[in-house]
């Protein structure tokens, strides 16, 4: 992920590390997660690096199947959260602070960023960040990535992208209130949050957190990818299933470094 964002960032990835798989891991991640490791056999990859790779959701599945994959992140207390669950795995992984704007790992086969990662990016950054991935690959190597579809984003689906639940992790009771807004020109998906939280029944501590993603036509991003370096092979729903310009909710994308 990134050190700083103009586009604010979600309370998770830095001051409530602690609720981040609570709020991101659901029983959708496991099916995303296979449709990666298709699409990077497709590829005959080898070897891996996420990028965003938080508290490790994507290293951890990758790396059982036999992967050669190292993750990196902005935040020191995500990655803390992944070395522990590494440690408890007996896995031996390379977790590192990192940016994907900048910082220079090593040569893979391939490298992901998903769940709408790039969208805490500006458009700017996101240049930046395709640079730095292109430098990051092996020759011929790809790029795996997703993000919401900006042509699909109608007032339902914003509507619906709506949160309130309440959930339960160790001894704190944590209740978030999401709801969204959208800027069709800019291609900004701004999120409202409230997070009410109480600890051993103490006073509900209550914080609020406003952040912005920029997301992206399929006609936008293959013009920024082949700006930069990069051949699109492919682009799909999330689930691999055919993209549908006005109908797919996400762009799960494969480009290839040329």
């Amino acid at each position: 992920m990134i050190k700083t964002s103009e586009l604010g960032l979600p309370l998770e990835y830095k001051k409530l590390p602690e609720f981040f798989d609570a709020h991101n891991i659901s029983d959708d991640t496991i099916s995303t997660n296979t449709v990666i490791e298709k699409l990077l056999n497709e590829q005959n990859v080898k070897s891996v690096l996420d990028f965003t790779c938080g508290t490790g959701s994507q290293v951890f599945f990758l790396k059982k199947i036999g992967y050669d994959i190292a993750g990196v992140d902005f935040s020191p207390a995500l990655l803390k959260i992944a070395r522990n669950k590494a440690l408890q795995k007996n896995l031996s992984i390379n977790f590192i602070d990192g940016d994907m704007r900048s910082s220079k790992i090593g040569k893979y086969d391939a490298v992901i960023t998903i769940f709408n990662a790039i969208g805490h990016l500006s458009k700017n950054d996101f240049q930046n960040t395709l640079k730095n991935i292109y430098n990051n690959l092996n020759d011929g190597g790809v790029y795996v990535f997703d993000i919401f579809n900006l042509e699909a984003m109608n007032d339902d689906f914003v509507n619906d992208l709506a949160m309130n639940y309440t959930k339960f992790i160790d001894d704190c009771q944590l209740h978030h209130i999401q709801h969204s807004t959208i800027n069709r020109i800019e291609g900004l998906l701004t999120s409202f949050d409230t997070y009410s939280i109480q600890k051993n029944n103490n006073k509900t501590k209550t914080l609020t957190n406003t952040f912005s993603l920029q997301i992206y036509s399929s006609k936008e991003l293959g013009e920024l990818l082949t700006k930069n370096g990069f051949k699109t092979l492919g682009q799909y729903s999330l689930d691999k299933s055919k993209f549908v310009e006005e109908k797919s909710i996400n762009i799960l994308t494969v480009a290839k470094k040329i």
